[in-house]
């Protein structure tokens, strides 16, 4: 089965899920301080590195 990862860090979770017969195909990690080391643990998921949503948006 695929699944998504949101909040994916480094990708731990993933780990288990890849480990439980999951496909992690699409991840998605705000913080730049990680997205090698996710992308070097999990070289065939696509990893989404930036979600920008503006907060006047938001309150509309």
């Amino acid at each position: 089965m695929n699944v998504i990862s949101f909040f994916a860090g480094c990708g731990g979770l993933d780990l288990g899920s890849e480990q439980a017969g999951f496909r992690v195909v699409w991840a998605n990690e705000f913080e730049p301080s990680v997205h090698a080391t996710y992308e070097k643990n999990h070289p065939n998921t696509i990893l989404c590195k930036v979600i920008v949503i503006s907060r006047n948006k938001l309150n509309k």
